[in-house]
């Protein structure tokens, strides 16, 4: 059998082989050039924090607290500083008067958020206290007033229904909110209500 005769018997057959073998190369070539799909794993900028991330920002706020300064202070004003802060701590910040009186300032205390420091000024305690040589720090049956605004532990427990933890709370509330400008102010004082207050107003003054 000759080639031209084998050729022409099994055409077909040659045919579909390389039909077969033109469709397996497409597919490789087709496959290799196919771009492989990627994943992103970076955050979207429109995305929202996690719970993870709210609580850190929420201890990021809880670890400060404001405070606002008044009186013989040269910039007074609210401020922000650390949970742990002292009064001295924002005192050196707003720096103070020339003419500042300290006496009554506990610069060791505490800050606490919201509280107000008031730095009375150089003769401000004094003029609080001029009623002692004019008459008008005595009641009418002769006794001698407390100046709520000066007064320590010892002469505030004088009156009647003050123990020593009541007077204590009138120093600190006088240390952090600044002196009484009222005598109605008292009543701030937790414990001291309005009968409390009635007894006491006749034998307390803040002139």
């Amino acid at each position: 059998m000759d080639i031209k005769s084998f050729f022409e018997q099994y055409k077909f057959y040659a045919a579909g082989i390389l039909i077969g073998l033109a469709i397996i190369v497409y597919f490789a070539v087709t496959s290799f050039a196919a771009p492989e799909e990627t994943f992103s794993f970076e955050h979207s900028a429109d995305e929202e924090p996690t719970a993870e991330e709210s609580k850190e920002e929420t201890a990021v706020l809880s670890s400060t607290l404001f405070v606002e300064v008044k009186g013989a202070v040269k910039l007074p004003g609210v401020y922000e500083l650390p949970i742990d802060a002292r009064v001295k701590n924002v005192l050196d910040i707003t720096g103070l008067a020339d003419n500042a009186d300290l006496a009554t300032v506990n610069q060791s205390a505490k800050l606490a958020d919201e509280m107000v420091i008031y730095v009375p000024f150089e003769g401000e305690i004094e003029e609080a206290t001029a009623d002692l040589f004019t008459g008008s720090g005595v009641s009418d049956t002769g006794t001698e007033l407390v100046n709520i605004n000066t007064a320590g532990i010892a002469e505030l427990t004088t009156l009647n229904g003050i123990g020593e933890k009541k007077a204590q709370a009138i120093i600190t509330y006088r240390e952090e909110q600044g002196l009484f400008s009222t005598l109605e102010d008292l009543k701030n004082i937790p414990g001291i209500g309005d009968k409390t207050f009635e007894n006491l107003k006749p034998y307390i003054t803040i002139n």
